[in-house]
């Protein structure tokens, strides 16, 4: 069971590589985050190479890269992981260079195709893999080519299985939805998930530095959390997205942390040692003690607020 650990130095520091959600870690619909520049700065200082992670397959890493400069938050493409990169990547696996592809989805996944060595084609007949990724300009003709596609054993790989996607008018339809409809069709699933909590995603990003160390910075616990704990790593919840304190208090044992902070700048901080007591199911951190009583959760101590919410919840 993953359960929160402690960083006496600046957390950066213990780790090779920090896998970097962008909505809710680096920035908030296209909002950045106030410590992300400053944070994002002083990674190298600390020998921890960022890799900006994303299941949003309708960007090129290029464009990523360009956006996040926009928000003064350095970045460079080649520090960019995409959705549309990975499942490139599990086709060109499956099909091998010059295989026939059709690319639902944008021009960015349709560029990472071409990219990977392999052929688009429009004719679903013709094709032995598609590629699947969201875009609002998917059609029921996109679909229907996709199923007739996948049915006539085509490998399907989707870019992610998000329900929705979060935009300034809540959440909206997302690619989990778009699958959705053609698994109605065909009576199955994807045959491979490029995006988080899946764990292509995550072999790639920690491909790009071979046996280093590294640390999934997330504010999804079924999604970014959930994936990190399957891969085997780290991981560092934060509050500016859909998480919060209360939140992380009754997250199953799957979906929980190493470490917890209010914002990336928590990757530059240290971290106080909790100190377990499972006898008496009690644990104190900060100068805080929570302890089970029964259902519910009881906190006493002299520590400071920010303690108590962000890094010792248990």
């Amino acid at each position: 069971m993953t359960r929160l650990k402690g960083a006496p130095e600046a957390l950066a520091g213990a780790y090779d590589l920090a896998l970097l959600d962008l909505d809710g870690v680096v920035y908030l619909l296209h909002e950045p985050i106030p410590e992300a520049a400053a944070t994002l700065a002083a990674l190298p200082g600390l020998d921890c190479d960022p890799v900006f992670v994303t299941n949003n397959a309708s960007r090129s890493p290029e464009t990523v890269a360009e956006s996040l400069r926009g928000m003064d938050i350095p970045a460079e493409a080649a520090q960019v992981l995409t959705s549309a990169q990975v499942v490139a990547s599990g086709i060109l696996d499956r099909i091998g260079k010059g295989g026939k592809v059709l690319v639902t989805g944008s021009h960015a996944l349709r560029d990472a195709v071409t990219g990977a060595g392999l052929v688009p084609v429009d004719d679903p007949k013709a094709a032995a893999a598609v590629a699947f990724g969201y875009t609002p300009q998917t059609s029921w003709r996109s679909l229907a080519d996709t199923t007739i596609a996948v049915r006539g054993g085509a490998y399907w790989a989707v870019a992610n299985l998000d329900a929705t996607l979060p935009t300034p008018d809540g959440p909206l339809p997302g690619m989990g939805a778009l699958v959705g409809a053609v698994a109605t069709a065909l009576g199955h699933g994807p045959d491979f998930t490029a995006g988080k909590p899946e764990q292509p995603i995550y072999r790639i990003a920690m491909a790009r530095k071979p046996g280093g160390r590294a640390i999934m910075v997330g504010d999804r616990p079924d999604s970014d959390i959930a994936g990190a704990n399957r891969a085997g790593i780290d991981s560092l919840l934060v509050f500016t997205g859909v998480a919060s304190p209360r939140l992380a208090l009754g997250l199953p044992p799957e979906e929980r942390p190493t470490y917890l902070g209010w914002s990336l700048a928590a990757l530059t901080e240290a971290h106080p040692e909790p100190d377990w007591n499972e006898a008496v199911d009690r644990i104190g951190c900060g100068g805080w003690t929570a302890e089970l009583d029964g259902p519910d959760i009881r906190l006493s101590g002299q520590g400071t607020s920010w303690t108590a919410g962000a890094r010792c919840a248990s």
